[in-house]
């Protein structure tokens, strides 16, 4: 058929099949090794213990440590606790309450409290309110195992006396004498909130680098009667008002369906510097790969859905991936953007990558533009040549 194949000839078809095939396989190969065995990487997350019990609460928190299949830190108070985790530095809070081995020891039972930071990855927050419970009910068996040992090793007890203090102990260990009592921090009203850091921090990648794309078209085409740096300069001024007055919209459209935690100027600044980090590397592999730069932008998706930690935090993701996010615009716009909507706390750190990403990935572009050669200018040709050609 002469259509199919005069199809297959043109360049832009052998691009398309080149992205047919290398998309899906980036997400396979990039997906399947990072995500491989995470859930035995729990122990990488990183706990906060509090014990206000004193010295009688020593031992628990020694259980504590032992049961957890965590990275335990003990810290002096909840409040200092509460505001690491706020921070990002702790994914859960554990704290034993004050009382709580006096209230063991006079089998009245005890709460032992988690504070679990819903601003967490979703993954996360499922494992730790599993592990949560599960630590419980241990220590709740352990605590009555060694009642019931204490009772067998009375040597005046008879058998009636026996049977009826082991049942005794049995049905407690059904109620369980340690409970867990989990509290959700920095929830949000409205699942839709929930989705906002996505939005928000990873949708204006793929806007910003679908834009680039057309205004590389535009670029090539205004070659023909522009010098480079006309055209590299006129651009950088269209990306920067792109860079302030979208965010701008997006962000006010946003809050008129939902509240966040953090002011709305701080909320428009970050995405100021996301949406600049995003333009400043998605521009940058026009300039270095020419019309290859959109496979090098798209290769980069994957690994950016798999580091921004909304799905899974980055520490349980393979080691080679584990840092990856730090060097990649909307990994740090996520996760920023996943504290100022939750918690509202600060996220000078990630504005710092950000500023960094930009500021690198544009003097590359600078860099390679002042390598090109210039380009033959085509002189615009006047009426009045027209006219006397004919």
């Amino acid at each position: 058929m002469k259509s199919f194949k005069d199809f297959l000839k043109v360049p832009q078809t052998k691009v398309g099949l080149v992205f047919a095939l290398i998309v899906p396989l980036l997400f396979v190969v990039i997906w399947m090794t990072g995500y491989h065995q995470a859930a035995e990487r729990v122990d990488q997350l990183q706990v906060a213990l509090v014990n206000e019990d004193g010295t009688q609460g020593t031992e628990v928190q020694k259980q504590i440590e032992t049961l957890a299949p965590f990275h335990v830190n003990v810290l002096d108070s909840a409040q200092e606790a509460e505001q690491q985790m706020n921070a990002g530095n702790y994914a859960m809070v554990i704290v034993i309450p004050e009382g709580f081995t006096d209230q063991i020891e006079g089998g009245t039972g005890a709460n032992l409290s988690f504070y679990i930071n819903q601003g967490n990855a979703d993954v996360a927050k499922s494992i730790l309110e599993h592990a949560a419970t599960g630590m419980t009910t241990q220590m709740g068996q352990g605590i009555l195992e060694s009642k019931v040992q204490m009772t067998l090793n009375q040597e005046s007890i008879n058998n009636d006396e026996l049977s009826a203090a082991i049942g005794q102990a049995m049905a407690k260990m059904n109620e369980g004498p340690v409970k867990a009592e989990i509290n959700k921090t920095n929830s949000v009203s409205d699942f839709a909130t929930s989705m906002l850091p996505m939005i928000l921090g990873f949708i204006t990648y793929i806007a910003t680098m679908t834009m680039n794309i057309q205004f590389n078209i535009t670029s090539n085409i205004m070659k023909r009667n522009h010098s480079k740096w006309e055209i590299f300069w006129g651009r950088q001024v269209l990306l920067l008002c792109i860079a302030v007055i979208v965010p701008l919209i997006v962000d006010t459209v946003a809050l008129q369906f939902t509240d966040v935690a953090s002011s709305f100027g701080a909320l428009y600044l970050y995405h100021v510097l996301v949406s600049l980090a995003c333009i400043c590397f998605t521009q940058m592999s026009f300039a270095l790969f020419g019309n290859a730069g959109p496979l090098f932008n798209v290769a980069m998706v994957p690994l950016q859905l798999m580091t921004a930690g909304n799905i899974i935090p980055a520490e349980m993701l393979a080691p080679f991936y584990r840092y990856i996010g730090n060097f990649l615009p909307a990994s740090n716009g996520v996760q920023g953007f996943m504290r100022l909507i939750y918690s509202g706390e600060a996220v000078g750190g990630f504005m710092l990558h950000l500023l960094l990403i930009s500021a690198v990935t544009w003097g590359i572009t600078l860099l390679r533009v002042g390598l090109q050669k210039e380009a033959a200018q085509q002189a615009p040709v006047s009426p009045a040549a027209v006219q006397t050609q004919h």
